[in-house]
Formats: C-alpha cells, sequence, structure tokens
C-alpha cells in the first residue's frame, strides 16, 4: 500500500514535465541522486529500498509520512529529510546553481520563463506542483528554498 503511493506520487510529481520528450536540465536537476550517506531510518516497510538521495524522493517521503494513519514518530525521518533537503541546496549552490522550487498556477510556465535567465542570474526554478500542492511539498519546498537563498545571500555579499 505505502509502495503504491510513493509510485503515484512520483508519478503526479512528474507529470508536468512528461509533455517534453527530451530530459530537460532542471529535470537532471530534480532527479540527481546526490552522493548522500545513507539515512538512518526505522525498520518499517515504508522505508524499504529508501535512499533520500534526490529532491522529489526527499517531497514525496514527506507527503507520505503526513498521509500514514499509524501512530508513528517521524520526527528523527522528518529532521533527516530536512536535513537532507538542505544539504542538496548547498551542493547546488556551490555548484553555482541557485535552485528554487516552486509551485502554484502555471509555475511551470513561470519557471521555464524564469529559467531563460539562468546565465546571468544562476538561478533555476523547477515547478513542483501546479494549482495544488501537496502538504509535504510545500514543507519540503520552503526549507529547501530557505537553504537556497541563506547560501546565495552569503555568497553574493
Amino acid at each position: 500500500m505505502k509502495q503504491s503511493l510513493f509510485f503515484i506520487l512520483f508519478l503526479i510529481s512528474n507529470i508536468t514535465f512528461s509533455q517534453k520528450d527530451s530530459l530537460s536540465f532542471e529535470m537532471e536537476i530534480y532527479n540527481r541522486r546526490f552522493d548522500l550517506p545513507k539515512p538512518t531510518l526505522p525498520n518499517y516497510r515504508m522505508f524499504e529500498g529508501v535512499e533520500l538521495n534526490a529532491i522529489w524522493e526527499c517531497l514525496i517521503m514527506l507527503e507520505i509520512m503526513h498521509h500514514t494513519k499509524e501512530d508513528i514518530d517521524f520526527t528523527d525521518v522528518r529532521s533527516q529529510v530536512f536535513d537532507r533537503l538542505k544539504q542538496m541546496s548547498t551542493i547546488l549552490a556551490y555548484e553555482g546553481i541557485f535552485l528554487y522550487l516552486t509551485s502554484g498556477f502555471d509555475c511551470s510556465y513561470h519557471a521555464a520563463e524564469n529559467n531563460k535567465n539562468f546565465k546571468e542570474t544562476k538561478e533555476l526554478q523547477i515547478c513542483v506542483g501546479d494549482c495544488i500542492t501537496p502538504y509535504g511539498y510545500s514543507e519540503g519546498k520552503e526549507v529547501f528554498n530557505k537553504m537556497t537563498k541563506s547560501i546565495q545571500n552569503t555568497l553574493q555579499k
């Protein structure tokens, strides 16, 4: 059940980008597997095979934890997910990519327009949800974007 929810959320997260035949630079970043140490996760079936080494995987995990009906304390796991999102943001920023996750009405269009200036601004936007954004995605997006903004402000001083 949990794995099917994970799979469905993964498909939903990528529907926005499925209209293109080739993998765009933005999608390469979104799907990138970062070289991070293995997370320490509880021994539950829902965490089997979870690596939390990609942005989308962290966002989906936050959403799954939000919808889990069992009485499980996810405090440590949520902290790990947030830390990993911050690490990914930091890695990208030091590579010269200030990535921002966006959502909202027509965000894929607005992100594409803003990304045209990437060479000048080094800012890249990826739409993670047109119109309705799941709670876990919003939560992860906020953590990721705050870290990106903080690093960008520090590096550009």
